[in-house]
């Protein structure tokens, strides 16, 4: 099986929804973007949970709603860890939270059409964790959000994620 890692980087971490889906509609036109914006949404929940839980949402193609998130989801600093575990540091001074997300991508053939399983890179296991993606047609950005940008390919949002959120060694 052919692998590839890609890196996506997020400068720094969105304060409100608003800037949350301004980054969203530059990333997720790449499988490792959309993965990046995922990382951004649970890095978010775990200082503001509010904000972060709207982020999640807008990440997701298939939002959960409030209780699945309080059920799954972790709060406050053990969340915190986890999200800052996907965060590869750039060395750069004063990039605070911001940090680079590794993504591996691989030729596995999908289960189903439009899918596809990336897995991110996790310092806190030292190893790759599975994240589901399915890409959607540029209409339904323009539907959903009332994004209008011009795509090659179609944008990717985040299907499946239980594994993204187990906890981590500090």
């Amino acid at each position: 099986m052919k692998e590839e890692l890609k890196k996506a980087v997020i400068d720094r971490l969105p304060e409100t929804e608003e800037e949350f889906l301004e980054m969203m509609a530059e990333k997720i036109a790449t499988p490792e973007g959309a993965a990046a914006m995922f990382v951004t949404a649970l890095a978010i929940s775990a200082s503001d949970r509010e904000t972060g839980f709207a982020c999640l949402r807008d990440i997701c193609a298939d939002p959960p709603d409030e209780r699945t998130f309080e059920a799954v989801v972790p709060a406050g600093g053990e969340l915190r860890g986890i999200a800052l575990s996907y965060l590869q540091k750039t060395g750069r001074e004063g990039d605070g939270e911001a940090g680079e997300v590794i993504v591996k991508l691989t030729d596995e053939k999908p289960l189903k059409r439009h899918f596809k399983t990336v897995y991110v890179g996790c310092r806190g296991t030292n190893s790759y964790r599975p994240l589901t993606l399915v890409s959607k047609p540029p209409r339904y950005l323009k539907k959903r959000f009332g994004i209008r940008r011009e795509y090659y390919d179609d944008p990717w949002f985040v299907a499946e994620y239980p594994s993204m959120v187990l906890p981590v060694k500090n």
